[in-house]
């Protein structure tokens, strides 16, 4: 047996690299969103610690590091993040969270940064170290474009094959995959059943000792009964009755809670005379079916994303819900909201029982756009009913500032929009001919005349979920604060119910989240005025900038990925089961934009400024809303055309970075990219999206962009003299 030739062994291990890496950053996201409650916070913040630990490693890779690393370290990767996710799943007692509460951003940040960047370390250092077996010119483009290619197939397996079965099997199967390259490498591919046979054997048990574990661990009450992970989230079961389930850490719904569920479910019908067809989302686990069922002529159509979640209730919860739910005036559509509000109808009533707008997926729901989409879907005197998560007892922060632009963004869809008050206010809007009224008196006749019959509801009820004098005094809040339009091109919402369900108890982070959406966006315009000037001061001085356009190069890349993530959301629904083909688009443009541009990076120096400028282009599309206005046509060549020119500047950046070194290039090159990414991945989504619009987002990044080819020039011109 002879061992393969260094250039073949490193070409394996970056293939198995981008595969590893690719696998555990989908995993620590999950688990940074189930552990820590969902929040895009979590999401962003778990993948800057990620990206910026890849960055600090390949840094170190460009000067430390053997052969003999390179290739064992795609295997430790999935193992140090197996250790990451123990550490997430211990987050609440770690923190020190209250029992039935989700571990917050700030909080678990000290977590996730000991479970996060050591795998991240470890994947990064190892790029550079590989990337030196492959010599010439164009071995950090090809170095680029193998660890792409094994990243593209690690995010395809991952989505298609591995999303739905838990994080130590994923886990397992990357390093299984990792090591039987590894032992390909060491012409002993005979071997390579081995590690696969391990995975497989240890996965199973280890998934279900770990789901154990983290129950313990969040100290819930009862025991944890089943567990599911679908495509969309985390559920969790209890044991007892009332039984609990919950969704990425977080009580999504008990059952029976008639004292809850009942109430809110006649009172949302009872705000429409006599509503036939419903269309309801996000009431589908919490007794809310059943309730509505009690009314007579009702029809109801059920949407609930997640299809798992559907097939598991009647399961979970027994006879009650699967009754419900089997009934044949029951619809239950397993869709996106979106997709459903616009294939249906005409319905009398919707009612939408999901979440506040903490998340811009979750967001797509609370927009314009989606608002006169229920318009079209109603009839001429149908009613559309919101739930917002904010009590009318206290209005003077950030709840009274999410109630106000929710009912300003209502009122833009409809002419009509009046507010029940309550623990949760319920915002009721209709057309001119709609009848709207929450008086306690008109909503009792409608009972009665409908007869129906609920032991756990009856008229008497009735002004004490509608009380008069609080609706008043609502009313009145809601006439005199002005307030601006949730759109999905400036999503206003999500950065108040982010701090909301983040920072509940912390009154400072509040404080700063609502200066931040009300407040001008002069201190984003400065600090890319800052950056430009920097740039510009240093190519007049004849810096290289191969590390400063590295890092543009990376921060547009990431902005573009979440702007247009954010365009599919907002216009075709949740991106969860056209991830993986979105992410393909992305990293097939990377791989072939590296490949097509290894053998130009050194030799003309016009190249680099000429993708940045056709980036800028690319930027400029997303400013001006063509995401938006054709989603279907667009969203997907873009993604293709970004990861190509993200792909097609590596190299030069590289080159301009290792000044002619292979692995001094790609180490630096790679590092800076990543720290860029890092930062657009912590601030794009949840902060400067919010704060600014999509349109200033994509302006402001081709200035960046034409900034920077302008500074390259000038650096170019310079070395010359």
């Amino acid at each position: 047996m002879h061992p393969l030739s260094p250039t073949v062994t490193a070409r394996t291990s970056l293939l198995a690299l981008g595969f590893a890496t690719s696998v555990a950053q989908a995993v620590l996201l999950r688990e940074g969103m189930a552990a820590l409650g969902g929040s895009e916070l979590a999401w962003g913040a778990v993948l800057a610690l990620w990206l910026w630990g890849m960055g600090i490693g390949a840094w170190v890779g460009t000067r430390r590091g053997g052969r003999g690393f390179a290739v064992v370290a795609p295997g430790l990767v999935p193992v140090l993040a197996a250790a990451g996710v123990v550490l997430m799943r211990a987050a609440p007692a770690l923190t020190g969270t209250v029992t039935g509460e989700a571990a917050t951003t700030w909080r678990g940040l000290w977590v996730w940064a000991v479970a996060v960047i050591v795998p991240a370390v470890v994947g990064g250092w190892s790029f550079p170290v590989a990337a030196a077996a492959l010599s010439g010119a164009s071995g950090a483009a090809r170095a680029y474009a193998l660890e792409s290619g094994g990243a593209m197939a690690g995010g395809l397996v991952f989505t298609f094959l591995l999303a739905q079965q838990g994080s130590v099997t994923a886990l397992c199967v990357a390093a299984g995959i990792s090591l039987a390259a590894w032992l390909a490498a060491r012409d002993r591919p005979w071997l390579a059943v081995l590690p696969l046979a391990a995975g497989v054997i240890v996965a199973a048990p280890g998934d279900r000792i770990l789901a154990r574990a983290g129950w313990r661990w969040s100290g819930r009450a009862g025991e944890l009964a089943a567990w599911r992970e679908t495509r969309q989230q985390r559920l969790e079961f209890s044991t007892g009755t009332p039984a609990a389930l919950f969704a990425d850490g977080r009580l999504l719904a008990s059952f029976p809670d008639p004292y809850r569920a009942a109430p809110r479910a006649h009172l949302a019908l009872l705000l429409h005379p006599n509503p036939t067809r419903v269309l309801l989302l996000g009431g589908t686990a919490d007794g809310s079916v059943p309730a509505m069922l009690r009314e007579p002529d009702i029809r109801l159509t059920v949407v609930e994303e997640d299809a798992t979640l559907v097939d598991l209730l009647p399961v979970w919860f027994g006879v009650p819900l699967a009754t419900a739910l089997a009934d044949p005036r029951v619809t239950v559509v397993g869709s996106d909201p979106l997709r459903a509000v616009r294939r249906g109808g005409t319905w009398d009533e919707i009612v939408l029982l999901d979440g506040d707008p903490t998340t811009l997926r979750h967001d797509r729901t609370r927009t314009v756009e989606f608002f006169r989409a229920c318009a079209g879907a109603l009839k001429k005197d149908g009613v559309l009913v919101v739930r917002v998560g904010v009590g009318d007892t206290y209005l003077g922060g950030v709840g009274g500032r999410l109630l106000a632009i929710t009912t300003a963004t209502l009122r833009e869809a409809f002419p009509r929009v009046i507010a029940v008050p309550g623990e949760e206010v319920l915002l009721v809007a209709g057309r001119e001919g709609a009848s709207l009224s929450a008086d306690p008196t008109v909503l009792a006749e409608r009972w009665r005349r409908r007869g129906a019959i609920d032991p756990e509801f009856g008229p008497e009820i009735i002004p004490l979920l509608a009380d008069t004098g609080r609706a008043a005094a609502l009313e009145a809040f809601l006439a005199e604060r002005p307030a601006p339009v949730n759109r999905a091109r400036h999503p206003r919402a999500v950065l108040l119910a982010a701090a909301l369900h983040e920072a509940r108890g912390t009154p400072p982070l509040l404080a700063v989240a609502r200066a931040l959406e009300s407040g001008s966006t002069v201190p984003l315009l400065v600090c890319l005025a800052a950056v430009l000037t920097v740039l510009l001061v240093r190519g007049a001085r004849g810096a290289s900038l191969g590390v400063e356009a590295a890092a543009v190069v990376g921060f547009a890349s990431m902005a573009w990925w979440l702007l247009l993530l954010a365009g599919w959301q907002a216009t075709m629904g949740s991106v969860y089961a056209e991830v993986g083909a979105l992410s393909a688009a992305f990293m097939a443009g990377l791989v072939g934009g590296s490949v097509v541009a290894r053998r130009r990076s050194s030799t003309e120096g016009g190249f680099l400024p000429a993708v940045l400028v056709a980036g800028s282009g690319v930027s400029l599309l997303i400013a001006a809303g063509v995401p938006l206005a054709w989603p279907r046509a667009t969203i997907v060549p873009l993604l293709l055309l970004a990861g190509s020119l993200t792909g097609a500047a590596f190299p030069a950046v590289a080159s301009l970075a290792g000044r002619g070194e292979t692995r001094r290039g790609a180490g630096r090159g790679f590092a800076a990219d990543e720290a860029g990414a890092g930062v657009a991945a912590l601030a794009v989504g949840l902060l400067v999206l919010p704060w600014a619009g999509m349109a200033a987002v994509g302006l402001g990044i081709a200035v960046l962009q034409a900034g920077t080819a302008v500074a390259l020039r000038l650096s170019a011109r310079g070395r010359r003299i």
